[in-house]
């Protein structure tokens, strides 16, 4: 896969709701990202298969890959059942990653700089075409009903509430998302990996036109940000830029790893403090205090779950949490999965550090980038449920594509 095609691959995924929703497109090709991973899977296997028949050995470079294939089929084997709602749940936890495998195992041959490039400059150039079809939202929408998802959606038999998309008579911005979160979670993605390269541009002293771009993203993602009426997002961006000036100060692993996880428990403790303690009147905000009391209390007399059938829209129980849905759909399982991503931040750090030697300042920002996004993504797993999240998908290419690369590049 060339530059160009991964460019076209990323274009896709973040536009893949608006085709398929405009161009009323049969529920088919709305499965687009299963249909090539699943191909992908096939692909892999048969060469896996040739190649142990000639070598009588498996390639290093396909035992991750592997690994996670036999990993997420115990996985449904465990927790799921022939069922269209088990299925729907299993693949807002298996597709980011298998997505992120498959795309990387396609552009293996690029180099790793010349992929994060594509990436960033992609994720920049679809911000300020959707923020700018967002801003336009918000300026001419009055009712609900003028979004251009409301009537497709609505023809779909999707029970959509108002206030999802008007806060206090205004439209919360979406662009080409189909509701206001995705789209500020996306807009927040852009603007901390923004920020990270921008930061190393001034420690750098590269002012050039590359400079002044990373200035114009990082101002515009903002001002989207602000205007957003979301507050995870607003909260999320003030976070992560004091995460970032802290995280100038220290070079050695275990202080950066420190304070990540020290950022994760203090962001995280003070969201629930602040829902706890009644400092917001959102009933939504409120109940997830509840929600996760609920859950806990669960696992002791349902130690598997309840399996992904009863979980997601729709079903018996459905939770604003990553997490809590995780260990609702997978019980212990689940929780061993929570703590298993928990305690790889340490090899991201390790990674990351290991781009720093490169003396490149892109390279260096997307260390930053990797450093302070993980944990936020971490701990906003506590308050958002992320199902079918692009903006998941994104998260997961760019970790899967770096730590495939720190382990196989050298070799």
């Amino acid at each position: 896969m060339r530059a160009l095609e991964l460019r076209f691959f990323i274009i896709l995924l973040l536009l893949s709701d608006y085709v398929m929703l405009t161009f009323h497109a049969p529920a088919a090709f709305g499965a687009w990202r299963e249909g090539v991973v699943l191909v992908y899977i096939l692909l892999t296997v048969l060469l896996v298969f040739f190649e142990v028949g000639s070598r009588h050995s498996i390639p290093r470079r396909y035992k991750e890959q592997l690994f996670a294939f036999a990993f997420f089929i115990v996985f449904y084997l465990m927790c799921g059942e022939l069922s269209d709602s088990s299925l729907r749940m299993f693949r807002s936890f298996a597709m980011p990653v298998l997505f992120a495998l498959m795309v990387n195992a396609a552009c293996r041959k690029l180099e790793l700089e010349v992929k994060l490039q594509v990436i960033y400059s992609t994720l920049v150039l679809m911000t300020f075409i959707s923020g700018s079809y967002a801003a336009y939202q918000y300026l001419t929408i009055n009712t609900a009903e003028q979004f251009w998802y409301w009537p497709l959606l609505s023809e779909k038999g999707f029970e959509l509430e108002a206030y999802n998309s008007m806060r206090e008579g205004s439209a919360r911005m979406s662009g080409f998302f189909t509701g206001t979160l995705e789209f500020n979670a996306f807009v927040l993605n852009t603007a901390i990996f923004a920020s990270c390269l921008l930061v190393q541009a001034v420690r750098t002293r590269k002012y050039n036109l590359s400079f002044i771009g990373l200035l114009l993203t990082v101002s515009f993602a903002s001002l989207l940000i602000f205007y957003g009426s979301v507050r995870t997002a607003v909260i999320g961006m003030i976070s992560a830029l004091f995460f970032l000036a802290a995280l100038q100060l220290f070079r050695r692993k275990w202080l950066i790893s420190l304070l990540g996880y020290s950022y994760f428990l203090f962001f995280t403790s003070s969201i629930f403090l602040y829902l706890a303690l009644g400092y917001t009147e959102d009933l939504s905000a409120l109940d997830r205090v509840r929600q996760w009391y609920v859950v806990l209390e669960s696992l002791g007399s349902m130690p598997l779950g309840l399996g992904f059938g009863a979980i997601g829209p729709g079903q018996a129980y459905w939770y604003d949490s990553f997490w809590l849905n995780l260990l609702a759909s997978a019980g212990y399982l689940g929780l061993a999965v929570m703590v298993g991503l928990i305690m790889f931040y340490g090899k991201v750090v390790t990674v990351a550090q290991q781009l720093r030697l490169g003396g490149s300042a892109f390279m260096a920002g997307v260390a930053d980038y990797l450093v302070i996004s993980y944990p936020f993504f971490l701990s906003s797993f506590f308050f958002q449920s992320y199902t079918n999240s692009i903006v998941l998908y994104l998260f997961a290419l760019v970790i899967v594509v770096v730590m495939y690369d720190s382990k196989y590049r050298a070799n």
